[in-house]
């Protein structure tokens, strides 16, 4: 396979589905979703398989009937272990044998589905389930009933290597994925049904309840039985077995026009080709089909040791294992199968919006966390499980669970099967779909099979064992699986990326010189300034000595035994306004940086932030007086103004397009640098006898001022910023020294011309406001807004003060601040490297989830076990909060710390980037000021439920990069209005500059008359985030 199409949704992207839809015209038909609706009942009838006999095996008549040896073992009280009492290779096989029937039969399948066609091979799955169930219910041999289960198999192994075939050939392209996904949405309602008739048969007198919950599955088996006698087969299908004719019709019905030409032809050519095939299976191994064979395989795999399977198997028994109890564990089965049914619809919506990688990509993260975080609390509050779980850990397991299985529902649940039966060739199809099901049965046999034993030999470690696998499985769709969103069938291996990277560094060439990394590398250390005088505060605000010298009433506060609460002692108006009004200074300096970046230039500009670092320095280290500390914090604050003003725009614009994300990123790593480096200064400072360490917290930030003021004599200026100020001569040279060639002339002639219409700018704060600006005006505020209101700079202000009122004690508290500056900063570095592969978009949207999961796990483990939090954590409990915290980090670190200076930096045409780049700063200073300001207010009166607050702010923002923010990776900076702006499925509405509300501030951000969306545009084509 091509790489299909690398930019999914990107900047309104160049996206496929126009040339699509285009070229093949095809309605939504009723026929179309009445057959994909009833054959997606073959999905009904395999995941009701998957659920039942979980529940059933539990039952203690089943088991005294057919396993007595199990039934005695449950009625133990001194089993040594509660994860061992199931362990019997008889009753796993019970299970298994369904999937291992499966597996041979989906063989036979493939030649079904080739020869008799679609239609026929459903009809043969129908019969088998039918069979089946009757041996399964009807009867009281042991022998007769695994035979039921080998039937059912057979079922399974027909219907689950038919139906997605069907439903990926008989659905338009453009909604191919969610027509798909109703077959796994099927299978998740008939897990959650089958958990619901499992629940009711457990309560029924007389022993026969488990015949019930067998026999149950006669209904979805009838209605595939059913529904195939009634549905049409595929085109697809037809034509390959030389009915022409009649394909054509069917094509006409299910397509709904006339204009079919096109798609017939590509099916009759692709049929034309699969004729020729006389070993299909051997065909598989030809070079062209091991991509998609690869991927098909390693996806069944990926699938089953995700570990949902073994939850579904045996959910009864795992929630009875984690101590919930009987009538518990059937509740707790029940609300997981509910969540996969809910999180399977949310995937038929998204899966064809945002595309398959991405949802597969967010879900790897959700399911390692939530399966990391019920490892650890099952190992440090119940050991071996033989005893009840606790009330509120018992929610918080559930609730781990619940994330996991919706992580799955909308990922590799039904994209497992999707990706699989689209990405074959016509003449690979059959057989690619054969090898696929027979994979996924052979792991599902082993899965069940091996499952009991891991349980009794791993205990809480088995969730841990599948998080690994999670993470080895989101490795590999980063790196090797497309995104096929939108292509059409037939055309998945000629269809290539839409890359925008190829053509803008074909146009703009440019090589990777020493002088653009060396100005760089200088450039950036004012955010190591930025980092260091964010984190220094904290520490420095938490020593005895510096509190007894300028704050004695808030020294008197922390020697208190008795305080109400420990969350509190810290709470001081002046206190905080110490760390706040480097905030405040900073956000009035910006509107003069901005003057200074536009008229003196970016060089000049940075060496002016540099002289505001040095003197501010000096007075808040050397001198005694509080007003003199406070003037020298206000200076440091006019540097943060200019140096956060310029530096960003001087790594944007000195750039190569292909890496000006990882370059760019350099100023938020430098700043994650020095916040690590701040706390181990506070760490050995407050260690210092005499009460001066303080002093030299504050004074060492005179070293990255002095790097700065040094580097800004050395840097070149910026090609942008000498071709605006008249130098053109100049500018040219700067920019054939820097991309290092003499091929610069169309890069140089877009500066001119963006230079020109930045020299008629007269006004350019009046300027921003025009309807073409406010795109990036609002993102730019937005973002700066949602930085700060992540919740990181609360944590990172106060990082020792935090960790104190959490009872880590005083070197605890340290050591966990430098452990998150640790992570901060690998975090950061691993963004430098992923920003300009994986795009912005994508480290947004999964930090989002990564950083509300951990808030969201802090704030439940300290509401449940420590409340005021005025005593210590335990050891165990300590650990997991500073694991959440840390996640929470590595999360902000490689998305919203460095790409929200990032975007906007970048996004500004060059008429409105020095006042674009002074507003962002000016808002990210004034939200800096606000937590610094409240935080403290706010952890009193909050407490645990601060993490709360935050985490609703992050699935906010979330939605706001799903719907709102462009991807802008391997854009040139001055085409985004061209390039991004204008194709973005909103935004573009804002590109006309003659639009009658212009200039009018009432009508800043969108006109009420006009605010309804294109209709037509999203019916036919779907917006393209």
């Amino acid at each position: 396979i091509e790489v299909i199409a690398s930019k999914y949704g990107e900047q309104g992207s160049l996206s496929i589905a126009s040339t699509a839809e285009d070229r093949v015209e095809a309605k939504i038909t009723p026929i179309v979703i009445f057959s994909c609706i009833l054959a997606a009942t073959g999905g009904l009838m395999f995941g009701y398989e998957v659920a039942i006999s979980g529940g059933v095996t539990a039952m203690p008549d089943f088991l005294k009937k057919f396993y007595p040896d199990v039934y005695a073992s449950t009625q133990k009280l001194n089993v040594n272990s509660n994860y061992c009492k199931y362990n019997n290779q008889g009753l796993q096989l019970f299970t298994s044998l369904l999937y291992l029937a499966a597996l041979v039969a989906t063989f036979f399948a493939s030649y079904t589905t080739k020869r008799l066609g679609r239609k026929k091979t459903m009809l043969i799955a129908g019969v088998f389930f039918i069979v089946g169930t009757v041996l399964n219910a009807a009867f009281n041999h042991l022998s007769v009933v695994i035979l039921g289960r080998v039937l059912l198999g057979c079922g399974v192994g027909f219907g689950n290597q038919v139906v997605p075939l069907f439903l990926s050939e008989i659905a338009p392209t453009r909604i191919r994925g969610g027509l798909n996904i109703l077959f796994q949405l099927n299978a998740t309602i008939g897990i959650l049904l089958a958990t619901l008739v499992n629940y009711g048969a457990a309560k029924i007198k007389g022993g026969w309840g488990w015949r019930l919950s067998l026999g149950l599955a006669g209904v979805p088996a009838l209605m595939l039985t059913l529904g195939s006698l009634i549905v049409v087969d595929t085109p697809n299908s037809l034509i390959q077995r030389g009915k022409l004719d009649e394909g054509r019709s069917v094509l006409k019905k299910i397509r709904g026009t006339e204009n079919i030409e096109t798609e017939f032809a590509e099916i009759v050519e692709a049929s034309r080709a699969a004729e020729e095939i006389k070993n299909p299976f051997r065909n598989l191994l030809e070079r062209k089909n091991r991509p998609p064979l690869v991927i098909a395989i390693a996806m069944q795999i990926f699938q089953q040791f995700t570990g949902i399977n073994a939850i579904f198997f045996y959910a009864p028994i795992l929630f009875a294992s984690m101590g919930f109890g009987s009538n518990a564990s059937l509740y707790a089965a029940v609300i997981t199968g509910a969540v996969n049914v809910l999180a399977t619809i949310v995937s038929v919506f998204l899966v064809d919006k945002v595309g398959r990688r991405m949802l597969l990509l967010e879900a790897g993260i959700q399911m390692f966390l939530s399966q990391i975080v019920v490892a650890i609390v099952l190992a440090l509050k119940v050991k071996d499980h033989s005893n009840n779980l606790s009330f509120g850990l018992a929610i918080l397991v559930v609730v781990m669970v619940c994330i996991f299985v919706s992580a799955f529902a909308w990922s590799w649940g039904p994209i497992g099967w999707l990706i699989p039966s689209e990405t074959f060739p016509l003449e690979a199809r059959s057989a690619g779909q054969s090898v696929t099901v027979c994979v996924n049965m052979l792991f599902c046999f082993v899965i069940g099979q091996v499952f009991l034993l891991m349980l009794c030999s791993l205990k809480y470690a088995i969730f841990l064992f599948f998080a690994a696998w999670v993470l080895i499985m989101s490795l590999f769709v980063l790196l090797l699986i497309p995104e096929t969103k939108n292509v059409p069938i037939e055309e998945m291996t000629e269809r290539g990326s839409l890359d925008s990277a190829s053509t803008a560094e074909d146009r703009v060439e440019a090589k990777i010189t020493p002088i653009v990394i060396f100005s760089c590398i200088l450039a950036s250390t004012g955010g190591l300034m930025f980092g260091y005088e964010v984190a220094i505060s904290g520490g420095v605000t938490a020593m005895p000595g510096f509190l007894k010298k300028f704050y004695p009433d808030v020294y008197a506060s922390t020697q208190k035994l008795n305080t109400n609460s420990n969350y509190c002692k810290y709470n001081n108006q002046s206190l905080q306004l110490f760390t706040s009004l480097l905030y405040l200074a900073a956000l009035v300096a910006t509107f003069f940086a901005s003057y200074t970046t536009k008229r003196l230039g970016r060089k000049k500009t940075m060496l002016i932030a540099g002289v505001f670092f040095i003197v501010g320095t000096v007075l808040n280290a050397a001198f005694h007086d509080l007003a003199l500390v406070i003037i020298g914090r206000i200076l440091l604050g006019c540097g943060i103004g200019f140096g956060n003003q310029v530096v960003p725009l001087f790594l944007s614009e000195i750039a190569p397009t292909r890496i000006r994300g990882g370059l760019n990123i350099l100023f938020q790593l430098n700043a994650t640098i020095g916040i690590l480096l701040a706390t181990l200064v506070n760490y050995g400072a407050s260690k210092i006898k005499g009460g001066w360490g303080w002093r030299l917290s504050l004074g060492l930030a005179g070293v990255p001022a002095l790097m700065l003021t040094l580097g800004s004599l050395i840097v070149v200026d910026t090609p942008n910023s000498l071709i605006q100020r008249g130098k053109l001569d100049e500018g040219r040279s700067v920019l054939k020294k820097i991309r290092g060639t003499e091929n610069i002339e169309t890069e140089f002639a877009e500066v001119v011309e963006a230079s020109r219409v930045a020299e008629g700018i007269k006004h350019p704060f009046r300027n921003l406001l025009k309807r073409k600006n406010r795109p990036p005006l609002v993102i730019a505020i937005a973002m700066q807004v949602f930085q700060q209101f992540t919740g990181i700079n609360a944590i990172f202000f106060y990082a020792p003060i935090l960790f104190a009122s959490m009872g880590f004690g005083n070197n605890a508290s340290l050591y966990a601040a430098v452990i998150t500056g640790a992570v901060n900063v690998l975090a950061t570095i691993v963004s430098v490297f992923l920003v300009d592969k994986v795009g912005r978009r994508m480290l947004l949207l999964e930090a989002g989830i990564q950083m509300f999961l951990s808030q969201i796990v802090v704030a439940i483990v300290l509401a449940l076990k420590v409340k005021d939090h005025s005593n210590n954590l335990s050891y165990g409990l300590s650990i997991l909060v500073v694991v959440m915290v840390c996640t929470f980090v590595s999360a902000f670190a490689w998305s919203w710390g460095p790409i929200g200076w990032l975007i906007p930096s970048e996004t500004f045409p060059l008429e409105a980037r020095s006042a674009g780049q002074s507003v962002t700063v000016c808002v990210n200073m004034l939200c800096c000021f606000v937590i610094g300001q409240v935080f403290l207010l706010m952890l009193c009166s909050l407490k645990y439920a601060i993490f709360l607050f935050f985490s609703a702010w992050v699935l906010l923002m979330s939605l706001f990069v799903l719907f709102l923010i462009p991807e802008t990776k391997n854009v040139p900076i001055e085409e985004m209005t061209e390039r991004v702006w204008k194709k973005h499925w909103f935004w573009k509405r804002y590109m006309d500059d003659h639009y009658e509300g212009d200039g009018d501030p009432s009508r800043i951000f969108w006109n009420p008359g006009r605010i309804m969306w294109n209709f037509k545009y999203h019916t036919d084509a779907g917006p393209t985030y």
